[in-house]
């Protein structure tokens, strides 16, 4: 694939049952440590993309100018909660 194919590739919500191998115990949307994963589908693939990921790219876009940035408390928060690496 090439870059204008990566590209044209997005990825958006797959809410079908087929997109995430999880715990039984945890729903089909949790990991078995109770991770909220969202299940989404491109052209070719279904994968899931865990909290923690969506988070990361939020901080990322924050950083990016992208998004306005969110308060140092709520970071702190969702770092502790999260166990996220710190910097």
């Amino acid at each position: 694939m090439n870059h204008d194919e990566i590209i044209a590739n997005r990825a958006h919500p797959g809410l079908d049952s087929e997109c995430a191998a999880t715990c039984p115990d945890g729903g089909q949307q949790r990991r078995c440590d109770g991770t909220l994963l969202f299940a989404m589908r491109d052209d070719h693939h279904a994968f899931t993309m865990d909290m923690v990921t969506v988070l990361q790219c939020i901080r990322i876009a924050e950083r990016e100018g992208d998004v306005p940035p969110l308060p140092g408390d709520w970071w702190r928060e969702i770092i502790n909660h999260y166990k996220i690496p710190s910097e």
